[in-house]
């Protein structure tokens, strides 16, 4: 699917539109299962394997995305614990359709580069 982020990149209208809430719910809540299908099956999770990512933004809930061989789950929750990557609603919805901001310092984390790789594999379902 082509967005129109696709086209234009990080431009002004493009943030706005990302950032919106609806975006967000319908980025979890329409469209994530079937994304995390995709991803889910380049983890090559064995049994009793697990992953879990936490994709946080600043005054909203954060999204909690787990990865087991009997299946994948996408929800907001309220945030907890340590974030896997943290940035403003805008990225943390292109991270969401397994894509990244042209600007990297909109986001970081202190995961390590596994995690990373997990979480970005996992997003990669478009």
């Amino acid at each position: 699917m082509l967005h129109r982020w696709d086209l234009t990149g990080d431009d002004g209208t493009a943030t706005t539109s990302l950032m919106q809430p609806w975006m967000t719910r319908h980025s979890v809540q329409d469209v994530g299962k079937p994304l995390l299908a995709c991803g889910a099956a380049g983890l090559n999770l064995g049994p009793g394997g697990r992953f879990e990512g936490r994709l946080r933004s600043p005054g909203s809930d954060d999204i909690l995305v787990t990865a087991t061989e009997a299946g994948n789950t996408i929800a907001l929750v309220a945030p907890e614990g340590e974030a896997t990557i943290e940035s403003d609603a805008a990225v943390r919805t292109l991270f969401l359709w397994g894509r990244r901001p042209a600007d990297g310092s909109r986001w970081h984390s202190q995961a390590g580069p596994e995690a990373l790789g997990m979480l970005r594999t996992l997003l990669s379902g478009y």
